[in-house]
């Protein structure tokens, strides 16, 4: 089914070049026309390089294309288009789509430059922190004042930091935060533009973020780390694992490992991190901030991609780590398009969405009503304006502004602010109500502005329209093929049987290995060695006989021979067996065997029931596409296919 899902999802922006062409109409459906521009793209995206516009290529595609077409002309029929889930998800793309067109893209590509060179540099910060929790801001405001003082008269920031700083985690070291770099959490961007404002030695403050103030000091700076990818072995240090052990432990590993062994099969076999050792040790990408100070040192000490660091400790354990790669900020135009999205979920989107309000105000007309908003202001009343109490003023409805031919009342407004009552008890009780007020009503207008030009986007950019059409089709297919198709069919147990019996001879088992992963814990490494040994002409059971089911134990695997890579470099022969791998101990080890080679063999229903169940979705989905043909009717314009074909 996946194959007609592509036609669909590959559709692209690239929409936007094709409507300023000539755009004839290549087939219709129920007279619903499909233009040449619209297949043309999806042939190029689903085709990609093989999109060589040969007959033969371009009828399989026009064929592909048809049966997507025929399949949502019948979900209209069947008004699937009314679905409340539809429609909501389709508001829900609808509005993430948007979002790109929205978007001040001057703006945004600002921000986006501006972190790229901040991130060109790692800075070592220090803050003195006052809360600003709204219920004592006179006597935040004190502290500050007398920070401020001392730090004039020439007080060292270090001991202004331990006696007045409210961050508990960083006061005792005067405020040290160590190195950090962009970009800052969402409420923290005021403090980095701040921090990249100041030089090595220098005081700045108080600045405001979500939390609190803060006054800074710049410790360090240095070249950035960047970002590095990297694995880890870990030997945790706890109540029943004591320092002395462990240390044996990844001395061990790491002797192995300067031996020769493969550094994702010592991670697996004897990492204590199991998130990472499972897959290989892999940690991913880290930058700093993230780990411990030790952790961060040594990882990115590694000079070449593949190098691993001597065994180190921090607080966790003992831990060696491999860099895998270093990502490279020197060019901007290969981070460009991640860093154009981080910032657009960052905080930083809110100066682009300023910058994208005062754009629609200037091109739609915004025209404020300035009596009605006076009379407005006026009437609040501002004593309530902070509880859950207040009522909107008793006023005549009456527009308050305009936004090209929409215009919105004062009872709108009230509507806006009622709904905002929990952002609005929550706000600065120290300011004047009607600052606050003043704060609402921006964002009463921004609501309303970004709406307008949402609303206006089909009629400014047609590749818009498209895209929204084609999402929701594409949504169409995929309920109506569900419900009328893959649904029925893997529920039809009587059908997947006839078909399983009239095609049997379709599924069949390729020759195949009985692969055994044996486990062996023994009383030492002489033990061991003689398990190992015996294992190579007995079977599992009589090894599990002569040495006991808790020192011996295996699970199997049947290995098809198109799947060869599965059995870690073995050959394909029975009695096969692997190298004995051993734990630091000596006591604890694991290999496989090749146990057996099946010849082919034919499957039964419940070994294919799978394949089954597709090769039937598909024998019925193209009878229904015949019925499709005859229900509707499907014009295909020769002449302009025939124009496509490149010969």
């Amino acid at each position: 089914m996946y194959k007609y899902l592509g036609l669909f999802f590959f559709i692209s922006l690239m929409y936007s070049s094709a409507f300023a062409q000539k755009d004839d109409v290549l087939f219709t459906v129920n007279k619903a026309p499909v233009t040449v521009n619209e297949f043309k793209y999806i042939y190029e995206k689903s085709n990609n390089k093989s999109a060589d516009y040969s007959e033969k290529s371009l009828k399989e595609s026009l064929d592909l294309y048809i049966r997507f077409k025929l399949k949502v002309a019948k979900a209209r029929e069947l008004k699937m288009d009314t679905l409340p889930s539809l429609k909501s998800e389709l508001n829900s793309y609808k509005q993430q789509l948007a979002d790109s067109y929205l978007m001040d893209k001057e703006v945004n590509e600002r921000l986006a430059t501006e972190l790229f060179n901040r991130m060109k540099t790692d800075v070592r910060v220090a803050h003195i922190f006052i809360a600003d929790n709204h219920v004592d801001s006179i006597k935040a405001m004190m502290k500050i004042n007398e920070i401020k003082t001392r730090l004039k008269n020439g007080d060292k920031f270090e001991d202004l930091a331990k006696l007045y700083s409210e961050d508990e985690s960083s006061k005792n070291a005067g405020g040290d935060l160590g190195f950090l770099a962009p970009m800052y959490p969402n409420g923290f961007y005021p403090m980095e533009n701040m921090v990249y404002s100041l030089k090595k030695g220098e005081v700045g403050g108080p600045v405001k973020t979500a939390f609190g103030w803060h006054f800074i000091k710049v410790l360090d700076t240095r070249p950035a780390r960047g970002e590095m990818e990297v694995a880890q072995i870990l030997i945790r240090i706890s109540k029943t694992v004591d320092d002395g052990f462990a240390k044996n432990r990844i001395d061990s590993i790491y002797a192995s490992l300067k031996k020769g062994a493969d550094f994702g099969e010592m991670a697996r076999k004897f990492s204590d991190d199991r998130a990472t050792a499972a897959k290989n040790g892999f940690l991913g990408f880290i930058t700093i901030g993230q780990y411990d100070d030790t952790f961060e040192s040594e990882a990115f000490s590694l000079k070449n991609d593949g190098d691993y660091t001597a065994p180190f400790k921090t607080a966790l354990g003992y831990h060696i780590v491999k860099r895998i790669s270093k990502k490279d900020m020197s060019d901007y135009n290969v981070v460009k398009k991640s860093l154009m999205t981080k910032v657009g979920q960052n905080e930083r989107f809110t100066i682009g969405k300023k910058q994208l309000v005062e754009n629609i105000k200037k091109e739609y007309n915004f025209n404020q009503n300035p009596s009605a908003y006076k009379q407005y202001t006026d009437s609040i009343n501002t004593d309530r304006f902070y509880t859950n109490n207040w009522t909107e003023p008793k006023i005549k409805n009456t527009t308050i502004f305009s936004i090209g031919k929409n215009q919105y009342t004062t009872d709108e407004l009230s509507t806006f602010l009622k709904d905002n009552t929990r952002r609005r008890v929550r706000m600065n009780k120290s300011e004047l109500p009607i600052i606050a007020f003043k704060e609402l009503y921006e964002d009463f207008i921004s609501d309303k502005a970004i709406s307008y030009e949402q609303g206006m986007l089909e009629e400014k950019y047609p590749e818009y329209k498209a895209l929204t059409r084609e999402y929701e089709e594409g949504f169409l297919f995929f309920e109506v093929t569900n419900n009328e198709i893959w649904n029925k069919a893997s529920m039809d147990s009587v059908g997947i049987e006839k078909f399983f019996n009239i095609n049997r001879d379709k599924y069949k088992w390729e020759e195949r290995a009985k692969l055994l992963h044996y486990t062996i814990k023994a009383a030492n490494a002489e033990e061991l060695n003689k398990i190992y040994e015996y294992a190579k002409g007995y079977s599992p059971e009589e090894l599990q006989k002569k040495y006991s089911v808790d020192k011996v134990s295996y699970t199997s695997q049947l290995v098809e021979k198109s799947n060869a890579n599965e059995m870690n470099g073995m050959s394909w022969k029975q009695g096969n067996i692997s190298e004995l791998h051993r734990q630091p101990d000596g006591k604890l080890g694991r290999f496989d065997k090749v146990e057996a080679i099946l010849p082919p063999s034919p499957k039964e229903l419940k070994e294919a029931r799978g394949f089954v169940i597709v090769d039937y979705q598909d024998y019925l989905d193209k009878l229904w596409v015949e019925k499709l043909k005859n229900e509707f009717k499907v014009n295909v314009n020769q002449n302009v296919f025939n124009s496509l074909i490149k010969h």
